[in-house]
């Protein structure tokens, strides 16, 4: 904020005088306070756990609060310093400060508030990922018992045996071992 007033100053020849450098001080840290009241409060109350769509209409309402509350802390500093821009009323300076800091305080929110959004996605994914890995760990876990590797070792090597002995009964029981071993375990059935 105060680094795009030193610019405007620059862009439009204006000289650095103490009233601008004054009003150039007050303006940020006026925002810096409001912004940072508007995030405790969205902190406070989770509303970035929210759906959107459900927190809507709270979020523009704190926005539209911050930047009135923002032109508020300006013109007291202003007032404070006896900074006075012409003659206008309260209300039209009012209106035109809620509109000035609007174009600050309105991106930084939307910035602030959609990473901050993207970034609960993506620990909720994250942690959706790890409840999964736990899931299929638990799984082979409880199925480990169930297949007794004695069983399959002792299954092979009758097999073997059988291959010289009866080749037709050895493919009968290779489709027996391979059907038993096909069928879900008591921790995969439903």
């Amino acid at each position: 904020m105060w680094v795009s007033m030193i610019l405007f100053a620059y862009t439009y020849e204006r000289q650095l005088t103490s009233f601008f450098l004054k009003r150039a001080t007050i303006v940020p840290i006026s925002g810096i306070i409001a912004t940072h009241l508007l995030r405790e409060v969205i902190k406070r109350y989770s509303w970035l756990l929210q759906p959107i769509k459900k927190e809507f209409p709270r979020l523009l309402v704190a926005v539209v609060v911050s930047c009135v509350f923002c032109s508020l802390i300006c013109m007291g500093g202003e007032e404070l310093f006896h900074l006075g821009i012409g003659k206008m009323g309260f209300t039209t300076r009012l209106l035109t400060k809620i509109l000035d800091n609007g174009l600050f305080i309105i991106p930084w929110f939307l910035i602030y508030y959609s990473y901050h959004y993207f970034e609960n996605i993506r620990r909720q994914h994250e942690r959706t990922l790890k409840l999964k890995a736990l899931v299929k760990e638990l799984e082979l876990k409880t199925i480990k018992p169930d297949v007794n590797p004695h069983f399959i070792f002792n299954a092979l090597n009758s097999i073997r045996t059988l291959i010289d002995e009866n080749p037709s009964r050895a493919r009968k029981a290779i489709t027996e071992l391979s059907k038993i071993l096909r069928t879900p375990f008591p921790a995969q059935r439903k």
